[in-house]
């Protein structure tokens, strides 16, 4: 389950962490040419292929 989901879990429950093999997601963009020119847009792309792993 997502981290967010277990805040406040009763006491009975026990966490443990998946693993180095956990699930993954990613996130991706997609833009125009127009839209690659703005400020917001290119920072935006700078930091997904900054957390690149």
């Amino acid at each position: 389950m997502p981290e967010l989901s277990l805040i406040g879990a009763p006491p009975s429950m026990e966490i443990a962490r998946p693993g180095p093999d956990r699930p993954t997601r990613s996130v991706g963009c997609v833009t125009t040419p127009e839209l690659v020119k703005s400020l917001a847009v290119r920072s935006l792309i700078r930091e997904l292929r900054a957390t690149e792993s």
